[in-house]
C-alpha cells in the first residue's frame, strides 16, 4: 500500500467521523494539500499518478460542493453573496486541472501549471475556510450542517464513476 493510498484510507475513514460538513470539507482540503506536497517531491510516473489523484480529488470535491453545499448556501442572505466567486474559482481549478491532464510529467509547463494550480487551490481553500465558513456557522444550524455532510458523502459517492471515466479521456 502506497503512502497516498494509506493516507486516503486515513481519511475516509475521519471523514465517516465528521460531524458536520465544514468538518468533511476541511478533512478534503487537507488531503488536496497533501497530495500536492506528494507531488512537490515526486517525478516522472509518481508525480503523474500524484496529479490524478489530485485531478480526482479536486473535481470530486468541487462538484460535490456545487450540488450540496452551494445551493444551500445561496438561500441565506448572509453566505449567498459567497457563491459566485466560489464557483468561478472551481472553473479556473477545472480549466487548469484539463491543460495539465494534456501534459506529460517530464514537459516544463506540467510543473509551472501543478503550481498555479496549488495557489489557485490554497486561495479559494483560504478564503472558504475563513470568511466562507464563519458566515456559514452563522446562519446554519448543527443539526443542518449534520444533514449537509451525509447529503454531501452520498452525492460524492454517486459521482465518482463520472469522475474516474472523465480521467480515462
Amino acid at each position: 500500500m502506497t503512502k497516498i493510498q494509506l493516507f486516503s484510507k486515513e481519511n475516509q475513514m475521519a471523514k465517516k467521523q465528521a460531524t458536520n460538513i465544514l468538518s468533511l470539507i476541511e478533512a478534503e482540503h487537507r488531503q488536496v494539500e497533501q497530495l500536492f506536497s506528494e507531488a512537490e517531491k515526486s517525478q516522472g510516473k509518481k508525480l503523474y499518478e500524484c496529479f490524478n489523484q489530485i485531478y480526482l480529488a479536486l473535481n470530486l470535491h468541487a462538484r460535490t460542493e456545487e450540488l450540496v453545499f452551494y445551493p444551500v448556501m445561496r438561500e441565506y442572505e448572509e453566505t449567498e453573496q459567497y457563491v459566485e466567486e466560489a464557483e468561478e474559482e472551481h472553473e479556473d481549478v477545472s480549466a487548469l486541472l484539463e491543460e495539465i491532464k494534456e501534459l506529460q510529467p517530464t514537459a516544463p509547463e506540467f510543473q509551472e501549471k501543478l503550481s498555479e494550480l496549488q495557489q489557485a487551490v490554497q486561495h479559494h481553500v483560504q478564503e472558504e475556510e475563513s470568511e466562507i465558513f464563519d458566515a456559514v456557522r452563522e446562519c446554519m444550524s448543527d443539526e443542518e450542517l449534520t444533514k449537509l455532510a451525509s447529503k454531501f458523502q452520498e452525492a460524492k459517492a454517486k459521482l465518482e464513476e463520472d469522475v474516474k471515466a472523465a480521467m480515462a479521456m
